[in-house]
């Protein structure tokens, strides 16, 4: 077992005794402690020592967590700061998609390590991050943050010190447990069945009007909908594989796998949809031709003029453009998706079929996402118990 000691800070020697511990002197100063580490593999004496302690008794009761820590395998010879872990820690997260290290990035730049970067990982505590919470929650003005942005800085910062736990720097992660300001969920705007019919009838014309049509019946992502290639179709079968997406990170470009794993699924299509994606591929296909070398075919269901791919942001703009010109309410193009979910479900479609065609992992999400759906789907389905069972206790008629 490692040996430590209690002692106060002053120049001269402190007698050691048989235990390997020292005996505290009774001179002016502030107490510290210090361990014995053993030696390390080049042979040399590892010692950890730490001062500033008002008291004997608070430098014993820090001495005793160090002690704890060693017991259970944590490396308390790194001085590293919270800052200088979570940028080794982001390096290391090669899996991720690019646009969740934006938003670690963003996160940990713009929040964390403003209020908390400087500290020293290993004496980062529970009320170092509940002061930063609530520093976030109070900022107001523009900069001001929504309740679920500030959970979300949160939830980055848990899962870094998880790994933090895992490589043996903490012995606990001080960000668990800690009291977050309460998600206020703002109501999604949708459009009725009326208002789809709408307007898909006012952009039948347009350029990307069967892109808007293909959200709104499959509940595609943006980015899944931009990465759509036409050997992701079997237009034979009227079936519709998402295997990818493009993702805007900083102005590049880059395709990789749909949010989550359930979001690599099968979505089958209806027979008009898949007629006019029929008749789509063919234009495409004049065009390219017309176009000849100055067309770059990437096989993408829905490109620019050239063939190149369709910027998610290009796409976002051509919606609002529409939404303006047909007169109906507003609603951002993120909402077709709202839309397909709350119709289907209207519509008495299961809440497992829906959130399989949505590529939510859980049927618990879709039902959290559209609460304001759910109860008149729940009314139905009682109705509909009550109709069966006063059916069955009806008397035939004479």
């Amino acid at each position: 077992m490692k040996q430590g000691m209690v002692r106060q800070r002053h120049t001269h020697a402190c007698p050691r005794l048989p235990d390997g511990a020292y005996a505290p002197h009774k001179c002016q100063g502030l107490w510290q402690y210090m361990v014995d580490l053993g030696k390390d593999s080049e042979g040399r004496r590892q010692q950890l020592s730490k001062s500033g302690f008002p008291t004997r008794r608070v430098a014993v009761a820090a001495l005793q967590r160090t002690l704890d820590d060693i017991r259970g395998g944590v490396d308390v010879i790194s001085q590293e700061t919270v800052s200088e872990y979570l940028e080794e820690w982001l390096v290391s997260k090669r899996a991720l998609r690019p646009t969740t290290v934006k938003s670690y990035r963003e996160h940990i730049r713009l929040h964390i390590v403003p209020r908390i970067g400087h500290l020293p990982l290993r004496e980062l505590r529970p009320r170092h991050v509940d002061l930063m919470i609530t520093a976030l929650a109070r900022v107001r003005g523009p900069k001001a943050l929504t309740s679920s942005t500030v959970r979300r800085i949160h939830a980055t910062l848990r899962v870094a010190l998880n790994d933090a736990v895992k490589r043996r720097l903490i012995p606990y992660n001080p960000a668990t447990h800690v009291e977050l300001p309460v998600a206020r969920r703002s109501r999604t705007t949708v459009w009725d069945a009326k208002q789809v019919a709408a307007f898909l009838t006012a952009t039948a014309d347009d350029d990307l009007g069967l892109a808007f049509r293909l959200v709104v019946l499959t509940g595609l992502r943006r980015g899944e909908l931009c990465g759509l290639r036409w050997s992701d179709l079997d237009l034979d079968h009227g079936l519709l594989w998402v295997r990818q997406a493009i993702a805007d990170v900083n102005g590049a470009l880059l395709v990789g796998e749909p949010k989550t794993k359930a979001g690599t699924r099968v979505v089958p299509l209806d027979e008009t949809t898949s007629e006019l994606l029929l008749e789509h591929r063919d234009a495409q296909s004049r065009r390219a031709q017309v176009r000849d070398d100055d067309y770059e075919d990437n096989d993408y269901v829905f490109a620019r003029s050239d063939g190149t791919v369709l910027r998610p942001d290009t796409l976002g703009r051509s919606f609002r453009r529409a939404v303006k010109k047909s007169g109906l309410p507003t609603i951002r193009f993120h909402d077709l998706r709202h839309t397909s979910a709350s119709l289907a479900l209207a519509a008495g479609i299961p809440m497992r079929v829906v959130s399989d065609r949505l590529g939510h992992s859980s049927t618990a999400i879709t039902a959290d996402l559209y609460t304001h759906v759910v109860p008149s789907v729940a009314m139905g389905a009682a109705q509909a118990i009550a109709d069966v069972v006063e059916a069955a206790g009806e008397k035939p008629s004479a």
